[in-house]
């Protein structure tokens, strides 16, 4: 299986809907993943599993995968929806195999430019916590402490199109769904004043060898 044969499935369907700088999101992670090499998916928070453009429904702790099977593995919007991560990484230190290419992707949890400042009172209003907050700008560190050698880390600026009030209301929801917000109340008044406009969504990436 080569990398381009996954290429237009990578993460949930949301983040072909940012729109950034030099593309979407789904660009933006597909660019990170090595080409030629298979890729197995671990996304929504930990429990589904995607191989060869097949899902299944897993345990974040128990991948149904033999030792040293993967020679990319990412993980999508997934480390700060996992309480204890320690069981995952020692999954993916498992199944990687030697030199193996572990790319996470989370939010971006650092206000990093005026259009974040200017709506992270939106963001807070969102409500919600984390199940793993350390999963954000610990990231990095999750990785090293995990014995993973992290070779990039860096983020990007993307945009939620909200068309009309119902795009509005209905993206708290899509946010939540997707992982790129915390789970929490929903409410769809939040973000109704910026119908016709867009909502900012910072992400962080991040390339690991085992």
């Amino acid at each position: 299986m080569r990398q381009n044969e996954v290429s237009d499935a990578v993460g949930p369907p949301l983040l072909a809907s940012l729109a950034g700088r030099r593309g979407s999101a789904a660009d933006w992670v597909r660019a990170a993943l090595p080409r030629d090499r298979a890729l197995v998916e671990l996304g929504d928070g930990g429990s589904r599993l995607r191989i060869d453009g097949r899902t299944a429904a897993v345990r974040p702790e128990t991948l149904p995968l033999a030792d040293d099977a993967v020679d990319t593995l990412l993980l999508s919007l997934v480390l700060p929806l996992v309480p204890r991560p320690d069981a995952l990484f020692a999954e993916l230190r498992r199944v990687l195999r030697p030199a193996g290419t572990l790319v996470a992707v989370v939010p971006s949890g650092t206000v990093r430019s005026f259009a974040e400042l200017r709506t992270a009172g939106v963001r807070r209003a969102l409500g919600g916590s984390w199940p793993n907050s350390a999963g954000l700008d610990h990231a990095g560190w999750l990785l090293t402490s995990a014995d993973f050698a992290v070779l990039k880390d860096d983020r990007a600026l993307f945009f939620l199109p909200l068309p009309d009030e119902a795009a509005a209301r209905g993206a708290p929801a899509a946010l939540g769904t997707a992982g790129l917000r915390p789970p929490g109340l929903v409410d769809a008044e939040v973000l109704t004043p910026l119908a016709g406009g867009s909502l900012p969504v910072a992400l962080r990436r991040l390339v690991a060898r085992r």
